[in-house]
């Protein structure tokens, strides 16, 4: 069965990824109707969707600039045409008026025998399967609870901040906080009014924190601050600023108990041989006897 010229076209158009046909120059020999409905679908945003007739690779340039990655796609797509490689594929993000969008370009060698007469050049617009990845790789370090970083990404985070503190000579402090009498809240109150205490006092440190500070829920009603580049001493300033923040809050509160807290801190000093899980034992135990303390003043055993 010969295909004419127009059943071509028409198998082309049935497809919903942007296609064009290049010839062995990158000229443009055939687009299908995705690739020219592209910037009227998109607030006139053409990127690289080039007219029959245009140089592929001269369009592409003037799309993506000269960025690294897309200087190596351009030589990846001419190493196609020149038959050095038979297939080339990457991913790319794209700001269009729509919002960001996210994209496949693929180009596949057109051959005649073992010569290369030209290539396919299509995107895929991935943005669903790439949202889905982002939102997946973010549950995955976020405690979704309290929207802050969960034990495992916490620690990792320690780790990291330990090796730019030994390679910089710097100090790093750890505040092991936990919640006092969440046991009376969710007691007498029950389970959703303690949970929505620990977000609220959750929401608080993240707003007593610096940027370059970090805060991951361990799990129940403890929760720990990562002050990096901060000796104990410093660290008090952090402390006094949440403090404020919480009596602020028990003042305006219309609830019959008082948020409060014990904490404990751990110093991480240049040359200190400590891992994150040892820093964060030292600073739970300290957060311990604060507590501790707290119940024998109250006069509790």
């Amino acid at each position: 069965m010969k295909l004419t010229p127009d059943t071509v076209q028409s198998v082309l158009d049935s497809l919903t990824e942007d296609l064009a046909v290049l010839d062995v120059r990158g000229v443009i020999v055939s687009v299908n109707s995705a690739w020219t409905n592209f910037p009227s679908e998109h607030g006139g945003t053409a990127l690289d969707r080039a007219a029959v007739g245009e140089n592929y690779l001269r369009a592409f340039r003037d799309a993506f600039g000269k960025g690294t990655k897309f200087v190596r796609a351009g030589r990846a797509i001419s190493s196609v045409l020149t038959g050095a490689r038979g297939k080339y594929s990457t991913e790319y993000p794209c700001d269009l008026p729509g919002g960001t969008r996210w994209f496949r370009l693929s180009v596949t060698a057109l051959k005649t025998g073992r010569n290369t007469t030209g290539a396919v050049v299509s995107h895929s617009d991935i943005t669903r399967r790439r949202l889905a990845e982002l939102e997946t790789r973010r549950l995955a370090v976020i405690d979704p609870m309290t929207g802050v970083l969960n034990r495992k990404a916490g620690l990792a985070y320690i780790r990291d901040r330990i090796k730019i503190a030994r390679r910089r000579k710097e100090s790093l402090t750890v505040c092991y906080i936990d919640l006092d009498n969440l046991k009376y809240v969710n007691d007498n109150y029950g389970h959703s009014e303690g949970d929505k205490t620990i977000r609220s006092a959750a929401k608080l440190m993240k707003k007593a924190l610096r940027e370059t500070d970090a805060i991951c829920r361990l799990g129940g009603d403890e929760i720990l601050l990562v002050l990096p580049d901060t000796t104990m001493d410093k660290s008090i300033h952090v402390l006094e600023r949440l403090a404020g923040m919480i009596e602020r809050r028990n003042e305006r509160a219309r609830i019959p108990w008082r948020l409060e807290y014990s904490y404990g801190l751990a110093e991480y000093s240049p040359g200190a041989k400590l891992t994150a899980e040892e820093l964060v034992d030292m600073a739970d135990r300290k957060m311990y006897k604060m507590k501790v303390s707290k119940k024998h003043k109250k006069g509790v055993n």
